[in-house]
């Protein structure tokens, strides 16, 4: 039993505490009891449960959505739409508030929406960010119903692929603060309509919008609201002069960032353009057409971090221009203009400088020292000018920060101490066209973090060093092409994991082509000593250029390479010793040996090539099969081969792409398919030395040759990639007497038609003369006959025309005459008469031997005369002071037989009389002599005046 030892009064005060703490718990229980519904539900909304009829609507979004987007929106299941992807609710209310649906770039082409926008999504009244950028709406139009969101603060609809115009009902969203509509295909004619409604706007982006027929946007700019501070109009069809811009007298205090690149704005730029703009950080105006010197007033913009004016055409002295700029510049860029005149050495106050861009100007001198104190600059570009001189040291005793650097092409040194080493760490370097050989730089060998290095030309006869590898072994971008670099590759590339491009070509390295990085889609180690066969397995499942020309490579192309097919568009194994046939490179099962494959077969195979040479290799075997599928290509060199067998008539319908077809020194038989007449782009055609016979069809009128079309097609837009080429694609051409080497741009402007050293017969066809645009027409070594055709005088623009070696007769066409850029000519050896017209641009043609083989073809510059050739007919020539030439020729005639049978005779036995007779013969014939050797001087004189 307890006994309470304690006082009362301690005792009372116990009782007192627990009776007070009795009843504040009950009265803490009775309020949980009366409140414990709402604490409920807000523990449910602070946990994010969604609005019923909000998921409902979001649900009803999704069931029109393409599934290829089923990624971002397989999480849209359960009740709770708060925790489903892309979705954000208030932890208040529960209202959905944030709708974020932006698609990663990288998956754009697949991830696609592909579907009109459901209106059910107006369900989400409290909603005040909506992004749907990236995604792909298939042209549709920005639906109408987007301006009803009348709490949307945040409006992303860029790179969606919207068509149309943009909807005015936008300018509804007057709390709108960001608005990007950039990246579509939209357009918008009646700007003030709906833009200066939007009175909340701070960022308003409409970057590729098409404002070419707004004409009230220079007042939309105006009334754009005071509150902006970021503003892109890049690539909107602007075109004016930057002092029609209102901005000047705009009210545009705030505005931070101004761009206006990629349109066609030209004239200067006006000295008040940005007025009281003071505020602005970045301004960017690249690819317009700007010109002259910025103005004075540039400096005034104390805050301006940012200038962009590259690819304009600003001039004047680079000097000069920097001393118009604010010295606190962060990022200039200047690239592609006319500025020209040396960099001041007071450049190196210009400390807050981390990006300096002068690529492809005029600028000369050297590079001052003050540059290496620049130390917070990471991107220098100097690439492209006229700059000479060495390049020391100190050029970079403080760019600890500098990550990227471009010098190339210019004439500079690189005159550093062999052990330097640098204080940077750089990622991409371009020395290309620099001095730095005869060594490999090995400074380079410190530079572990490089993903760019380009020395291109640079003069290097080193051998590669071993470390060299395993420095580069993050490189995604490699150019060393141009130099005499020896050494052995190594047994394999794999670990060049990164690469995407290496180029190696023009050098001196030896080895195998071993198995290559994964995700390498650009190689060319072409002009090297490259040798052994090909190998079975290449790798890259993403090459798109291969380009091994000019190796020592052996061996069969491998069945394998039907995998790379897949993917390249461009490959290039010409001169090699590669031999025997070509892969098939079936897409399917029929491996019966059958040689008929159906069409499906043939539909994926090589269906990306644009270019293939296999030229100046032992290939045989008919023309390949696998180019059915080849749908693009636009390239086609099986010359110096020994390929055989028909030309299939499909290549006319299977290849409606192909520009150039050259086939020559093979032993292609049998006759020219007429279907080739149905590539109407093709501009090279070349079947010179093969067996080909028949007549040439009339109708080989080939469009491409008819209206000079050049940059054709797929082929272009190739090229277009290649800028580091060089000399390393090309194609022969049998022109101007001689074989000659076309290369890269130059091959879009050669238009030609080779038929020569073939068994082709028949006359030449009148519609030769439609190919207005061909450059070279060379039907030689044939046993073509009848005339030449006055129409090949409309080819006006042919350089070389020859014709040599075959059986043709008449007349050579005076309309040769018209053919003003004729440069060579050959019509030796064919039957051909008359005289030798010339008039125009055959007047300059002085070479005889052009014209040898012609037995009855006279005049200069042929040694035969037309009066030898005339004086055989029946009507001679009679001189014009009426001496009669067929009397005198008559009376030598008779004279000659009286003399041999009376005088002769009597002369025999006479010796006085034979000496009269001697003497007056002689004195005779100087006489004749004289008179004859008189006449025909003034008979020439006479036919040069006529």
């Amino acid at each position: 039993m307890f006994v309470w030892s304690g006082n009362n009064k301690t005792m009372a005060k116990l009782t007192s505490s627990t009776t007070h703490g009795v009843l504040l718990l009950r009265l803490c229980l009775l309020l949980l009891h009366i409140f414990s519904p709402a604490l409920s539900l807000e523990t449910t909304k602070l946990r994010g449960s969604c609005v019923a009829s909000e998921r409902d609507a979001l649900l009803t979004f999704k069931e029109g959505i393409n599934t290829l987007h089923g990624r971002l929106l397989s999480s849209w299941e359960g009740q709770d739409c708060c925790r489903w992807r892309g979705v954000m609710c208030s932890n208040k209310t529960g209202h959905v508030v944030k709708l974020d649906l932006q698609v990663d770039p990288d998956e754009f082409s697949w991830t696609s929406m592909s579907s009109d926008i459901s209106p059910s999504l107006l369900a989400l009244e409290r909603l005040n960010y909506l992004d749907l950028s990236f995604n792909n709406f298939g042209g549709h139009q920005i639906p109408k119903f987007m301006g009803s969101f009348k709490n949307l603060k945040y409006l992303n609809l860029s790179n969606a692929n919207f068509g149309g115009s943009v909807p005015p009902q936008l300018g509804n969203l007057t709390k709108l603060l960001h608005l990007d509509v950039g990246g579509n295909f939209l357009q918008s004619v009646d700007l003030v309509a709906w833009l200066p409604r939007l009175s909340s706007l701070k960022h308003l982006d409409m970057s590729h919008v098409n404002l070419s027929a707004a004409v009230d946007w220079v007042q939309a700019l105006s009334m754009l609201p005071t509150s902006l501070r970021v503003l892109h109009l890049f690539d909107c069809n602007l075109n004016a002069t930057l002092s029609a811009l209102p901005l000047y007298s705009s009210n545009l205090t705030a505005l931070v960032t101004l761009d206006l690149e990629d349109n066609y704005f030209h004239g200067p730029i006006p000295d008040g353009l940005l007025g009281n703009m003071t505020s602005l950080e970045e301004l960017y105006l690249r690819d317009n057409y700007l010109v002259r010197m910025i103005p004075d007033t540039m400096k005034n913009l104390h805050k301006l971090k940012v200038l962009n004016l590259n690819e304009n055409q600003i001039s004047g002295d680079i000097a000069e221009l920097m001393e118009r700029l604010p010295h606190k510049m962060q990022s200039l860029y200047l690239r592609g203009n006319y500025l020209n005149g040396s960099l001041p050495n007071w450049i190196e106050n210009m400390t807050s400088l981390s990006t300096l861009d002068l690529g492809y100007n005029s600028l000369i001198g050297s590079i001052p020292s003050g540059m290496g104190k620049l130390s917070n600059l990471s991107n220098l570009d100097l690439s492209y000018n006229q700059l000479v001189g060495m390049i020391l040291e100190d050029h970079f005793t403080s760019l600890t920060r500098l990550e990227m650097l471009d010098l190339s092409n210019n004439s500079l040194t690189m005159g550093v101490h062999p052990n330097w080493i640098p204080p940077f760490r750089l990622k991409e370097v371009d020395l290309s066209y620099c001095k730095l050989g005869p060594h490999l730089p090995a400074w380079i060998q410190s530079q572990t973090n490089i993903t760019s290095l380009s020395m291109s030309s640079a003069g290097i006869t080193d051998k590669l060093p071993n470390w060299f590898w395993n420095v580069i072994s993050r490189v995604q971008y490699l150019d060393l092409s141009l130099n005499q670099i020896s050494g052995v590759l190594p047994m394999t590339l794999e670990f060049l994991s990164t690469a995407d491009s290496i180029i190696l070509h023009s050098n001196q390295l030896k080895g195998r082509l071993l198995k290559l990085p994964m995700g390498l889609w650009y190689l060319d180690l072409s002009r090297n000593y490259i040798s052994g066969p090909l190998p079975l397995n290449l790798g890259s499942i993403e090459l798109n250029y291969l380009l091994l020309s000019n190796n020592l490579i052996r061996g069969t192309i491998p069945s394998s390479l039907c995998n790379q097919l897949q993917s390249l568009e461009i490959l290039d194994l010409s001169n090699n010793h590669l031999s025997g046939q070509l892969p098939q490179c079936w897409t399917s099962g029929n491996s019966s040996g059958n040689s008929f494959r159906a069409e499906s077969e043939w539909r994926d195979v090589g269906s990306n090539l644009g270019f293939i040479s296999f030229r100046n290799n032992r290939l045989s075997g008919k023309f390949p099969l696998f180019f059915r599928g080849c749908q693009y290509l636009s390239f086609l060199d099986l010359s110096y081969n020994n390929f055989f067998g028909n030309l299939p008539s499909w290549i006319g319908t299977r290849l409606p792409n192909l520009a150039f077809l050259l086939l020559k020194s093979n032993m292609f038989s049998c006759y020219i398919p007429i279907k080739l007449s149905k590539l109407d782009q093709l501009q090279v055609l070349d079947l010179a030395h093969n067996n080909l016979s028949g007549t040439i069809a009339p109708c080989m009128n080939f469009k491409a040759m008819i209206l000079s079309f050049n940059l054709h097609t797929s082929l272009a837009y190739i090229f277009e990639e290649l800028e580091d080429y060089d000399d390393s694609i090309s194609f022969l051409v049998d022109t101007k007497g001689q074989i000659l080497e076309y290369l890269n741009d130059e091959i879009f402007f050669t238009l030609s038609l080779d038929l020569s050293g073939n068994n082709l017969t028949g006359e030449i066809p009148k519609e030769i003369g439609a190919l207005v645009g061909l450059t070279n027409l060379n039907l030689s070594a044939n046993r073509l006959t009848g005339n030449i055709q006055e129409l090949i005088g409309g080819l006006q623009s042919l350089e070389s025309l020859d014709l040599s070696n075959n059986e043709l007769s008449g007349e050579i066409p005076s309309t040769l005459s018209a053919l003003t850029f004729l440069s060579y000519l050959n019509l030796s050896y064919n039957n051909l008469s008359g005289r030798i017209p010339l008039e125009g641009q055959l007047e300059t043609f002085e070479d005889p031997t052009i014209y040898i083989g012609n037995k009855n073809l006279c005049g200069p510059p042929s040694s035969k005369n037309c009066l030898e050739s005339q004086t055989t007919t029946s009507d001679l020539l009679e001189y014009e002071d009426g001496y009669d030439m067929s009397s005198f020729y008559l009376s030598m005639g008779l004279g000659y037989a009286v003399g041999f049978w009376v005088i002769f005779g009597t002369l025999l036995f006479n010796r006085t009389w034979r000496t009269t007779y001697f003497l007056f013969i002689d004195n005779m014939c100087d006489r004749i002599y004289m008179f004859v050797v008189l006449k025909w001087g003034r008979f020439k004189a006479s036919i040069r005046k006529k």
